[in-house]
């Protein structure tokens, strides 16, 4: 009996044993299950459906999602869906999509309820397969599955499976045992002897030999006399020949197919009965993830064989999958997850993005917004704003208890013997004794310094049980005595020393020192030595709150709301280093004095060798952005815990990576002069754009390619050869390149974080007025067209000098005349008239009289004096000897001696040098104008002004006599006269007069003046 009795007793211990080894199997996977982080693509953001059937990434990183009613594009911002509607019917696929396949080319096969088609990606269309069968003529239901290394394509159509042949089009049925949905063991372009087909319960292993169907056995089915277990199987792994996995609607069941043997698995914790819709392998671990209609995701493990994780949609947490109907699951090469959610859409995260698994969360516990964490022993003590504190085990795997419920806890300050210093929200203290295992209220009491109620900023510990207050009266010493007190009491000699003392902050530094920070003013030094503190000096002035602080070698790190600030601690008074420019709240030290910094904009390291920085936000896996001040504790020399609204982080920081997903950006929209760019076929597949002269804005659109953070990736771009500058934008973008001249480019977009880059090439071709065989032919055009209009000129310039050697020619013959004229009407006259005088009269008495020899002389001066005139119109003399003015003043006296007009002639404003033929013309044109007023104008002044200005000589000619109608009167000798001496001087004139209104010539020569030199 005793025996029996110690035996029982035995087996109890062992099953105890048992049940705490499970028990701790079970909390070791609750502590590493990974946190899973889930984005949602929906109908609200372009999801055509929210019921996925089909899942594939191409060669590019595009998934393609196959629904209910449509397929869409996604490259993890832009969802572009192609659906067949009344407008749109030709070669689209079915809505109902079935099953996407991708060949060689990159195109895609693409099966549907309707049909079968392919999807040229080059060309960007879509072409419909044709069969010559009866039954695939239309609205056929299709199912592509595999392409062997002769490139069959295998598909089941409209109830068997048939091999296609894409060369002679030829179709080779294969079996009708299938019900539409295979899975194959090989990857594609291999010779496929066996594969596995759906039925409508269980499956099919078909087995195929030289191209025929060899045997079909079936699995899980009623007519199945191997199992006893009937099953309808939603999806299939197949591990090896040997080995496969099938998720079903009785669990996860794991299947011999040799020797028929199975094992079901289907119950977790506390699910049962687990109905199992889609399985997939976890990259390079021994796990499954598999899909259940209603139980969310589970992990199941290869090694245990047990489901060890669970994933389930929380109302409260938006990262969580949508709901709990897994339809597919897909883990591309990139170990990026997609879960097709039976209603909602798709959800999908990447398993190596998170790197700070959560506590704490609203799953657990109603108040998640955390106080204060506190490492106590093999306990982490999580204080709450209104729930009390949380006491978990050492890696907050399982909740030890719930104190203060419905409290708000401010602060945990840890004594001597694990001791615990609780303040609550409305002011009580409590006492934690840890030996005694209880919490003890304890009676504040306030010195009589202290006026009304005290806030008290900060408890700080010095030395073994010395405790110090910043309060808004001073620095006050606290002690807890045994009666259950806590007595503040306010400290003369510091709080006398400080200007203002509402103290915010005590600040340890080495060698006894203390910093006192008081409210957003100033710090000021202190020196504590067995308790008192000794005033040294006042040092910076700081407009900020302090949260943290850390001593590492000479310098003090602080974590303030104004980022986080570095001293020389030997050099307090000089000026702070800022670090990181974020409103600092918690700081830490770890292993290597690297610094890890809860603000208010996620959680900042910071390497102090190194000088780096690195921030993490919620999309690796952070509790939330918002951590709470002080809310930061060593769990263990490779565990830090950090606490904020939502819950904690704990980290190891050795294991902090960041994670660099994988990604190429690529060129999604291409755009000419603002229009869409059909010639080059596939925005995807275009590597080079050859544009007309007068296509020259270009509009490219591209996607970052990331399925984790796309709006936050930075791409670099570069349009070389038009602006080869390299410009960096954040997420996708769409590039606006007006009016680029002609000329060939390289637009280069580059992921910066993996460094991989989209190329392509752009030669916009010059218009024809710019080709160099038209530029030739221009040139020799137009050198030909100078040569002759050379040869014009230069025959005109002939003509001109033989036309102006003809007028000079005739104008010395009418001067000769005109000479002759007056040598034979004055002086001839007067020789005559002095002859014929002679011959008439008595010369004797002429000569006795003296008469003879007074009228002589007078018909001799007479003569002298035309002649002399006529002489001095030929050629003056003054002219060539003393230049043009000297000659107009002699012309002009001689002509106001005979005081028939009178004539004035300024010439204040001349100081240009004029060509000997210049001066003779205007000469000319002077006496032309004289006489002709003489002659015709009966005017009583003429007034004439010569000036130079401006690189001009200007001379002014008016008269006041009768004037005559300038365009209406004969062009007699004067006037053409005047005209020809204009046109030999390339001069200019301008007559202006009429009839009673006199006259006014403007003569102007363009020159470049040249200055008189004067002496002084």
């Amino acid at each position: 009996m005793v025996g029996q009795i110690n035996l029982n007793f035995k087996t109890t211990r062992l099953l105890i044993s048992l049940m705490v080894l499970i028990s701790a199997i079970q909390n070791s996977a609750a502590q590493n299950k990974k946190t899973l982080l889930f984005k949602h693509l929906t109908q609200e953001n372009g999801l055509s459906d929210p019921t996925v059937r089909a899942l594939h990434i191409d060669k590019d990183d595009f998934l393609w999602i196959g629904t209910e009613n449509g397929l869409n594009r996604f490259d993890g911002t832009n969802c572009i869906t192609y659906k067949k509607t009344k407008v749109n019917q030709s070669n689209i696929p079915g809505n109902y999509l079935t099953n996407i396949i991708e060949d060689k080319n990159g195109d895609l096969i693409i099966g549907s309820q309707s049909n079968l088609v392919k999807y040229n990606k080059k060309t960007d269309n879509f072409s419909l397969y044709n069969f010559s069968l009866p039954d695939l003529q239309q609205n056929y239901y299709s199912f592509p599955f595999y392409i062997d290394k002769q490139d069959n394509l295998w598909v089941y159509l409209a109830g068997n499976i048939y091999k296609h042949n894409s060369k002679n089009k030829q179709l080779i049925k294969i079996t009708e045992f299938s019900n539409g949905y295979q899975f194959k063991p090989k990857p594609f372009y291999q010779e496929l002897n066996w594969f596995i087909s759906r039925g409508v319960k269980g499956i099919y292993i078909n087995r195929i030999e030289d191209g025929k169907e060899k045997s079909a056995t079936e699995y899980f089915m009623p007519s199945s006399n191997k199992n006893s277990l009937i099953s309808h199987i939603e999806d299939v792994y197949i591990a090896s020949d040997t080995l496969l996995w099938l998720a079903g609607e009785k669990g996860l069941i794991k299947l011999n197919p040799l020797n028929g043997t199975y094992k079901v698995f289907n119950s977790h914790v506390k699910i049962k009965n687990i109905v199992c819709t889609a399985i997939a392998k976890y990259p390079n671990k021994p796990l499954f993830f598999v899909g259940t209609n209603g139980s969310g995701l589970l992990i199941f493990d290869l090694v245990t064989e047990t489901f060890i994780n669970h994933y389930e949609h929380i109302e409260s947490d938006p990262y969580s999958i949508s709901a709990n109907y897994i339809r597919r699951i897909y883990i591309d090469s990139k170990s990026n997850l997609f879960l097709g959610i039976d209603g909602y859409g798709l959800d999908y995260t990447n398993l190596n993005q998170v790197i700070f698994p959560r506590y704490v969360t609203k799953a657990e516990n109603k108040d998640n917004n955390i106080t204060a964490i506190l490492k106590l022993k093999d306990q982490v003590w999580c204080a709450t704003k209104n729930s009390g504190i949380k006491i978990y085990n050492h890696d907050l795997s399982k909740t030890v208890s719930t104190e203060f419920q419905h409290l708000g806890i401010n602060k945990l300050i840890q004594l001597e013997n694990n001791n615990v210093l609780i303040e609550l929200a409305n002011g009580a203290f409590y006492l934690f004794q840890y030996k005694r295992n209880k919490f003890i209220p304890l009676k504040a009491i306030f010195s009589n310094n202290f006026k009304g109620k005290v806030d008290i900023h900060q408890i700080l510990k010095l030395g073994k049980d010395s405790l110090f207050a910043a309060t808004e009266f001073g620095i006050a010493r606290v002690q807890i005595s045994k009666n259950n007190t806590i007595r503040f009491d306010l400290l003369n000699e510091p709080n006398k020393s400080i200007t203002w003392p509402n103290v915010q902050q005590l600040i340890q530094l080495p060698g006894d020192k203390i910093l006192v920070q008081t409210y957003y003013t100033a710090m000021y030094l202190f020196d504590v030595k067995h308790n008192q503190f000794t005033f040294e000096h006042k040092t910076i002035r700081t407009p900020y709150a302090t949260n943290g602080k850390a001593v590492i070698g000479k310098y003090l790190y602080l974590a303030t709301t104004a980022g986080l600030l570095k001293y020389n601690i030997e050099k307090l008074s000089e000026k702070e280093e800022l670090l990181i420019d974020a409103k600092c709240t918690s700081l830490i030290t770890d292993e290597h004095n690297n610094l890890w910094i809860g603000t208010n904009n996620g959680l900042y390291f910071y390497n102090t060798l190194k000088k780096t920085t690195i921030k993490y936000t919620t999309s690796d896996g952070l509790q939330s952005m918002v951590f709470n001040v002080g809310c930061i504790s060593k769990l263990s020399e490779n565990q830090i815990a950090v606490g904020g609204i939502n819950g904690v982080n704990i980290f190891n920081p050795q294991k902090t990576v960041p994670f660099k997903s994988i990604g190429c950006p690529k060129i999604v929209s291409i755009q000419i002069n603002d229009k869409p760019y059909k010639n080059a076929g596939n925005s995807l597949t275009a590597k080079k754009l050859n544009l007309n002269h007068n296509e020259n804005t270009i509009t490219i659109g591209f996607s970052s390619m990331d399925y984790i953070n796309p709006l936050q990736r930075k791409i670099k771009y570069k349009m070389a050869g038009y602006d080869n500058r390299e410009v960096i934008v954040t997420g996708n973008s769409e590039l606006r390149f007006p009016n680029m001249p002609s000329g060939s480019y390289i637009f280069e977009i580059t992921d910066l974080m993996s460094n991989n880059k989209t190329v392509m090439a752009i030669t916009i071709n010059a218009p024809f007025w710019q080709k160099w065989w038209f530029i030739t032919g221009i040139i020799i055009s137009l050198i030909l067209i100078g040569i002759l209009v050379l040869f014009l000129y230069l025959r005109w310039l002939k003509q001109m000098q033989v036309l102006q050697l003809r007028q000079m020619i005739t104008f010395q013959k009418e001067d000769r005349k005109r000479i002759a004229d007056d040598l034979h009407d004055d002086l001839g006259l007067k020789l005559s008239s002095l002859k014929h005088y002679l011959l008439a009269g008595d010369i004797n008495k002429m000569i006795e009289s003296g008469e003879l020899r007074k009228l002589s002389a007078q018909y001799i001066d007479q003569a002298l004096h035309v002649l002399r005139n006529t002489l001095i119109n030929l050629s003056p003399k003054t002219l060539d000897e003393n230049g043009l003015i000297i000659a107009l003043h002699d012309l002009t006296s001689n002509i106001n001696k005979l005081e028939i007009i009178t004539i004035y002639l300024d010439d204040v404003g001349f100081n240009a040098i004029l060509k000997k033929t210049q001066q003779y013309a205007l000469y000319r044109i002077c006496q032309e104008l004289i006489n002709n007023t003489i002659k015709h104008a009966e005017a009583k002044n003429i007034y004439i002004s010569i000036v130079s200005r401006n690189d001009k000589v200007i001379l002014l000619y008016e008269d006041d006599g009768k004037g005559f109608d300038y365009f209406g009167a004969k062009r007699g000798y004067g006037l053409s006269n005047i005209e020809a001496h204009i046109h030999a001087i390339k001069a200019e004139i301008n007559i202006d007069t009429e009839a009673g209104k006199g006259l006014a010539a403007t003569i102007t020569i363009n020159l470049k003046a040249k200055k008189i030199k004067t002496l002084n």
